[in-house]
């Protein structure tokens, strides 16, 4: 009756692969555990096994939980991107906009300029921070806020900001204060290789934050099955 819990609720459930196989696996050895413990209490094995399904509780109950945790350990790990490879692209495109430009003879940009430039920098702080806060509110604010609207808001305010920073980077590109193609250095090939990449990375998991929460527990098993699978961290 175990295998036939543990089956069924491995259907029932979608998500990222590692956080999902670790859930069901502490399952699967809760349930041994507790049917372990009536057996000692004299029960027969079936007994056992049953009486231990029937204390762990409906398999669309349990489902609704550990899908809870798949979609907390999804946006955490987006929230962990935005503010590693946000980190990483604010560093070295400082670094390319000021020491390297200036090393390179480039004229100072106009007002308008520095003030998106500045514009700019300053949303990537405040939303490295909404990152930072959206860790903890899937940790220890889990309790206090629903998990499935805070997993849809982190990946809608992640795509926006996406859009934002691809549009601004890109009018900041096209009128940089000398000739892009003028450049000495890895410093524009870096950037722009570290900007596409983790451009992508972002998008694609945030698209997928959105499929694992597409559906109300009411209405089913959750699309996502495919979410990260060789890429997100242990929940």
């Amino acid at each position: 009756m175990i295998d036939q819990y543990v089956t069924q609720l491995r259907r029932e459930v979608r998500g990222p692969v590692l956080p999902r196989r670790s859930m069901i696996g502490e399952i699967r050895a809760g349930l041994l555990d507790a049917a372990d413990a009536h057996r000692a209490a004299g029960a027969s094995d079936a007994e056992a096994q049953r009486l231990a399904v029937e204390e762990f509780g409906p398999v669309e109950l349990v489902a609704d939980g550990v899908r809870a945790e798949l979609a907390a350990a999804a946006a955490r790990y987006l929230a962990g991107l935005v503010v590693v490879l946000g980190s990483a692209q604010f560093a070295l495109s400082t670094y390319t906009w000021t020491t390297a430009a200036a090393a390179q003879g480039w004229p100072m940009p106009p007002h308008w300029y520095r003030l998106l430039a500045t514009a700019v920098d300053l949303s990537s702080f405040a939303f490295m921070a909404l990152a930072a806060v959206a860790v903890l509110a899937l940790g220890r604010g889990a309790r206090l806020l629903p998990t499935r609207r805070v997993v849809r808001v982190v990946a809608v305010v992640t795509l926006v900001d996406v859009v934002l920073h691809v549009v601004s980077g890109a009018i900041l590109s096209a009128y940089a204060p000398a000739g892009i193609g003028v450049w000495e250095g890895p410093e524009l090939a870096l950037m722009s290789l570290l900007s596409v990449g983790s451009t992508v990375w972002i998008s694609w998991v945030a698209v997928r934050c959105l499929l694992l929460t597409s559906r109300r527990p009411e209405d089913g098993v959750h699309d996502g099955a495919h979410l990260a699978p060789g890429l997100l961290l242990r929940g």
